[in-house]
């Protein structure tokens, strides 16, 4: 997704003084907020979700002279806190465990209730640690809160917009078949 303020943006940088304070203060909110949902959309903890995203600053930085694109200043961050955190994941392998803080979430109306509630979000986290990379990102980033645009996730994931409802389609339907028969969200 292409956006000439970027370009605006970057060339502030490079001239110093008050405009590059402003410029660098005016980039980072704009692309923060999209950088650290594709770093959680890896289910990273929050610290390392920042520490990736301050990465891709730093990266901005020092190769600032090397950006081939300057209007796709957004796609390239996001690039970068990808592969970051796929290369972090594939050496970690991490899979949340009924510790984590995402699997504490549970109705505590009574203790069956909450026993089948902790059933089924165990067969769904299950599920979910079955599917490949790319359907377990674009599913938490379908989820974030706020939620993003469908043009924010295009760039994030690297795929074009019109493909991200097929892709999404198809990755519920692989969730579903993961799921034991009789399973009821």
């Amino acid at each position: 997704m292409a956006d000439p303020l970027d370009r605006e943006l970057l060339s502030a940088l490079a001239h110093g003084g008050a405009a590059r304070q402003r410029a660098w203060s005016l980039l980072v909110d704009r692309h923060t907020h999209r950088l650290y949902a594709v770093a959680r959309s890896f289910a990273l903890d929050a610290s390392t979700a920042e520490d990736l995203v301050q990465t891709a600053w730093l990266r901005l930085i020092e190769r600032s002279d090397q950006l081939r694109d300057p209007d796709a200043l957004g796609a390239w961050l996001s690039m970068i806190v990808r592969n970051e955190a796929r290369r972090l994941v594939t050496r970690r392998r991490e899979i949340p465990t009924e510790s984590s803080p995402e699997a504490s979430s549970h109705v505590a109306d009574g203790p069956d209730r909450g026993l089948l509630q902790d059933e089924r979000d165990v067969a769904l986290r299950s599920a979910f640690s079955r599917l490949g990379t790319e359907c377990q990102q674009l599913l938490r980033l379908l989820l974030t809160e706020p939620p993003l645009s469908y043009d924010e996730i295009a760039v994030a994931v690297g795929r074009p917009r019109g493909s991200l409802g097929p892709t999404r389609r198809r990755c519920l339907d692989q969730l579903r078949g993961h799921l034991p028969s009789g399973f009821e969200p």
